[in-house]
């Protein structure tokens, strides 16, 4: 009888054993850098570790002070409001129909978290690197899936390389879900189109469970199944049969029950199936000059992410013929993909939240993209020697450039536009607010935001609709002139590029507050 061996014994244990290493050497030289959603991340799997419930007590909120006493600020408003019985409670807290206090993010990070925590805090080590080890655990997935996808282990070292170059290294070790949102998506997808669909569904719920948006993983990773596997003579029931048969259909609904499970808590819970959705998006944020920043943006953008990869997919070899029409399906569904990935994101009101670099929504919704360029490699058995040094060195450049600010700062790309072309950038209003305040807050329509450096063009954000306005852009008495050079931006606010110029107001108030005080309010407040 004829043994055929696996993927792993052909292979060998070289590369998990070389890629568990240097994860290794990472986690032990590294701290968990805290942010993103760290004080509900941190309660909630405090929570889960101590009573094995949900439910966020006063003594939890204590013993995460206790362990993370720099996140005081918005534990300690969590806490008082706790203490006096308040309805209305800090931040992204709230009552349960139960009338206990529990965070609006979903259980499934913190649940994992809770294993490693217990363990670290026996071992005497710091119990919040847990999260931590959640993400380098979902990054040696990802290298598995990467090396039978690969056949290759040299290869697959490369896409780990690859991803951790398109953002991954940015998020590894924030408390937050990012980075296991973004492997386990890319490992599902890699999985699935591997015919390992019992795997990938897992791994496909497993990223869904804090990012609801990644629902669209069971929509598209079937939907690449069969355009790339896709046989022309047999025709569409066939080819269903053919490459999504029982067992894929089986990890798919496999996949999607434990997507499920963060709806039926906020059901039982809040009486809703997606708290965050009900109580904390605004479908009339989502618009055009957003659609614009989440790409193209030069301080959190996508494109600071994956440049390298951009370039690579739009300048290799498109040639005509089978390949091309191939090519160009997969990437069109790739694109599609991240696009299905992004457009709920547009609806969230704080638009410049915290970030390294690239957006956190940008980071695991550009892996189909990535995918896009995954496919292209394996495809060719020797890889284009000049393309993969310009990949490596414009996704190395990337991940440095991101690393140089906060996402309260401009950064330095976004400080090149404001000096070299200041009358064609003019960033979303929210991020240009809160990087030439150095600050995150609220972006309030009686005030004016200005950007001012010795020699450049200044630029100034206001809301025409605000009764203050005039004054504070010119003083009592005074108005601006028809002569600024004013751009339109999005819900209201406006743009001068240049120094104001003003004339007296002669008894006359400015026409814009009339026209702009219609329905459309420059501050957008959630319900």
């Amino acid at each position: 009888m004829t043994h055929t061996a696996s993927p792993t014994q052909r292979m060998g244990w070289a590369f998990p054993a070389c890629l568990l290493l240097v994860l290794a050497v990472l986690f032990a030289l590294t701290p968990p850098y805290y942010g993103g959603d760290v004080a509900e991340y941190t309660a909630e799997t405090v929570a889960l570790a101590t009573h094995a419930s949900p439910d966020i007590r006063l003594a939890d909120v204590d013993r995460t002070l206790q362990l993370a006493p720099y996140l005081g600020g918005p534990l300690g408003l969590l806490r008082q409001g706790m203490a006096a019985g308040d309805e209305k409670l800090y931040a992204a807290f709230m009552r349960g129909r139960d009338r206990k206090v529990y965070s609006i993010h979903a259980l499934g990070y913190p649940a994992l978290s809770v294993p490693p925590f217990k363990l670290l805090e026996g071992l005497g080590l710091p119990p919040f690197k847990a999260f931590q080890v959640v993400n380098y655990a979902a990054v040696f997935i990802l290298g598995l899936a990467l090396w039978r996808f690969f056949r290759s282990g040299p290869k697959a070292m490369f896409g780990v390389a690859l991803f951790l170059g398109c953002a991954g290294i940015l998020y590894l070790d924030w408390t937050s879900p990012e980075c296991l949102s973004a492997a386990c998506l890319l490992a599902g997808l890699l999985l699935f189109l591997c015919d390992a669909p019992i795997a990938a569904g897992l791994l496909g719920g497993v990223a869904g469970l804090q990012n609801p948006t990644l629902v669209f993983f069971f929509v598209f990773a079937p939907l690449l199944k069969l355009q790339l596997d896709y046989r022309a003579g047999l025709g569409l029931a066939a080819n269903l049969r053919a490459r999504l048969p029982r067992r894929a259909v089986a990890g798919l609904l496999l996949g999607a029950a434990l997507y499920a499970l963060p709806t039926l808590f906020s059901l039982a819970t809040f009486g809703v199936p997606n708290v965050i959705a009900k109580y904390f998006t605004l479908p009339e944020l989502v618009n055009a000059t957003r659609l614009l920043s989440f790409f193209f943006d030069l301080n959190q953008g996508m494109i600071l992410g994956i440049p390298g990869v951009a370039a690579a997919l739009a300048l290799w070899g498109w040639r005509s013929g089978p390949s091309l029409r191939r090519n160009g399906a997969t990437l069109a569904l790739c694109l599609l993909f991240t696009l299905a990935l992004m457009l709920p994101s547009l609806a969230v009101p704080n638009w410049n939240s915290g970030a390294a670099g690239v957006m956190r929504y940008a980071f695991w919704a550009s892996m189909p993209i990535l995918l896009a360029l995954l496919l292209r490699l394996k495809a060719q058995a020797r890889w284009p020697a000049a393309l993969v040094a310009g990949l490596v060195l414009a996704q190395a450049g990337a991940m440095w450039h991101a690393s140089t600010y906060a996402y309260t700062r401009f950064s330095p790309l976004a400080k090149m536009a404001l000096a070299w072309a200041p009358y064609q950038y003019h960033p979303e209003p929210e991020i240009f607010a809160e990087r030439a305040g150095n600050n995150d807050d609220y972006i309030w329509p009686d005030k004016v935001y200005t950007y001012k450096e010795p020699g450049q063009v200044q630029k100034i954000l206001f809301c025409p609709a605000d009764a203050r306005s005039d004054a504070l852009l010119c003083g009592e008495g005074a108005v601006p002139g028809p002569d600024n050079h004013v751009v339109e931006s999005t819900h209201g606010w406006r743009y001068i590029d240049g120094p104001v110029r003003c004339r007296p107001a002669a008894g006359q108030q400015n026409i814009h507050k009339e026209i702009f005080a219609i329905g459309q309010l420059c501050q957008i407040r959630l319900p």
